[in-house]
C-alpha cells in the first residue's frame, strides 16, 4: 500500500495503496482552487520526505492548475478523484512512467532516476522545469490521463527494518520459523524482508538482521540503540493480501512500482530495483481479495494450517487508514481469532506500522502476540525508514 495525504508524514504522502475501489470512494468533482491546494500539500509532504525536485514540480503544477491551464485540462478529466485517492502523486507518477518507458526522453533527461540531471534550485532552473512539464501534458496529454486511474503503489522496502525489528523483538526467545502474511501487500516485496541485510548496528553493538550480502541492503539511522541479542526471524511461507496486488515479477508490475518512486531519491529507487530482483529469486503468493471483505480473505489465510513449531506473523504498514471504519473491527477480529487458537509452539505476532496517533510526522511500531497478548510499543521510525528509534524493552 502506499502515499495519500492527510498531514506531515505518508498520510499527506499516500502512495501504495491510495485510491482503490475497495477501500476509498468517490466524491463530487472538485474544482481547480481545491486541486491546487492538493498539489501544495503534496509539495509540502515531497519537501519533508525528502524530494525537493517532486515539491518544485507539485508546485508548478499547482499553480498551471489554479490558472486553468494544461495541467488543468488534463486533471478535470478525472476530477472526482477524492482527496486520500492522491491524485497529485498518480499524475506525477504517470509522468515518471512515461520518462521510465523511454517514452519521453526530453523529460527523462530532468530526472535523475532515468540517468537525467535535476534541474537548478534557481530561476533559470525552474524555467526549464516548467518547460519541460509544458512539453509533457502537451505531447503526452492522452497518457497523463489514462495514468490517473492508475492507483498508487510504492511497495516501500525501506520500512523492512522497522517491520523486521519487531518480528525479531516479538519472537526474541524463539526466532523462526514463521509463516508471514501481510496485509495490502501491494507488490509483496517486503514478505522478503528475511533476506534483505537488515544492520540495526547504528555503527555500535545494535543487531544486524537478516542476510548481509543481500541484494537489498538497508542501515536506517538509529535514533536510539536496538535490543541486543536478536536474531532473525526465518520466513518459510509468505502470502500478501491486496485488493489489486502487482506481480513485480512482470515489466508492467516493475515500471508501475518504480513509477512511483521519487525520481531524485535515487538512492530509494534503487533499493526497489534491487527488492524487485529479489522477488524473481524468493517466491511469494499474492492473493486478490476480488471485491471480497479483506477480513474474509484473511480469515480464511490464516485458517491454513502451519509446519509444527511454525510462527503466524501479520504485518502491515500504511494500510489501516486506507480500510473502510466498518471493516476494521471485522480485521481485528480475523486476526484475534487466529490469536485465540495460537499455541506456546505456535504462536501469532501482529505487527503494525502505522502513523503515530501523538505525532503524524512519524510511524509507531506496535507489537503483539498470543497466547500471551498485550500490545508493545517497540519502535517508532520515519514513513520511508530513513530512521528508526527503538523503544526499550525488558
Amino acid at each position: 500500500m502506499g502515499e495519500a495525504s492527510s498531514g506531515a508524514g505518508e498520510g499527506a504522502v499516500a502512495g501504495e495503496r491510495a485510491g482503490t475501489n475497495e477501500w476509498a470512494g468517490a466524491d463530487e468533482p472538485a474544482g481547480p482552487d481545491e486541486w491546487s491546494g492538493r498539489f501544495e500539500q503534496q509539495a509540502a509532504a515531497c519537501d519533508d520526505l525528502g524530494s525537493p525536485l517532486w515539491a518544485r514540480l507539485l508546485r508548478i503544477v499547482a499553480a498551471d492548475v489554479r490558472a486553468e491551464g494544461p495541467s488543468w485540462s488534463v486533471l478535470r478529466e478525472r476530477a472526482g478523484l477524492r482527496f486520500g485517492q492522491a491524485g497529485p502523486l498518480r499524475l506525477v507518477g504517470a509522468a515518471h512512467r512515461l520518462a521510465l518507458a523511454g517514452s519521453a526522453p526530453e523529460w527523462a533527461s530532468l530526472l535523475p532516476s532515468c540517468g537525467g540531471e535535476a534541474p537548478p534550485a534557481d530561476a533559470d532552473g525552474e524555467r526549464v522545469l516548467r518547460s519541460g512539464w509544458a512539453g509533457l501534458v502537451d505531447h503526452h496529454g492522452d497518457a497523463l490521463v489514462a495514468g490517473l486511474d492508475r492507483e498508487v503503489q510504492t511497495n516501500e522496502v525501506g520500512r523492512a527494518a522497522a517491520l523486521g525489528y519487531a518480528h525479531a523483538v516479538a519472537l526474541a526467545d524463539r526466532g523462526g520459523p514463521a509463516r508471514l502474511v501481510e496485509i495490502g501487500c501491494s507488490g509483496g516485496l517486503n514478505l522478503r524482508l528475511d533476506r534483505f541485510g537488515l544492520d540495526l548496528s547504528g555503527g555500535g553493538s545494535g543487531p544486524v538482521l537478516g542476510d548481509p550480502d543481500g541484494r537489498v541492503r538497508l542501515a536506517p539511522e538509529m535514533s536510539t540503540v536496538a535490543r541486543a541479542g536478536l536474531s532473525t526471524v526465518g520466513v518459510v511461507e509468505r502470502t500478501g493480501i491486496d485488493p489489486h496486488p502487482i506481480d513485480p515479477t512482470s515489466v508492467e508490475g516493475r515500471l508501475t512500482l518504480l513509477s512511483f518512486v521519487w525520481p531524485d531519491q535515487v538512492e530509494r529507487f534503487a533499493r526497489l530495483a534491487a527488492a524487485i530482483d529479489l522477488a524473481r529469486e524468493v517466491p511469494a503468493e499474492l492473493v486478490a481479495t476480488a471485491g471480497r471483505p479483506t477480513a474474509e480473505v484473511l480469515a480464511e489465510v490464516l485458517a491454513r494450517p502451519v509446519g509444527a513449531g511454525t510462527a503466524t506473523i501479520v504485518q502491515h504498514s500504511i494500510v489501516w487508514q486506507y480500510i473502510p471504519t466498518d471493516e476494521r473491527a471485522a480485521v481485528t477480529s480475523a486476526i484475534e481469532s487466529a490469536g485465540e487458537r495460537a499455541t506456546a509452539g505456535e504462536p501469532v505476532v501482529w505487527v503494525r506500522f502505522e502513523p503515530d496517533v501523538w505525532d503524524r510526522g512519524r510511524v509507531a511500531v506496535w507489537v503483539r502476540r498470543w497466547p500471551e497478548g498485550g500490545d508493545r510499543l517497540v519502535a517508532h521510525a520515519d514513513y520511508h525508514g530513513r530512521w528508526l528509534a527503538p523503544v526499550p524493552t525488558p
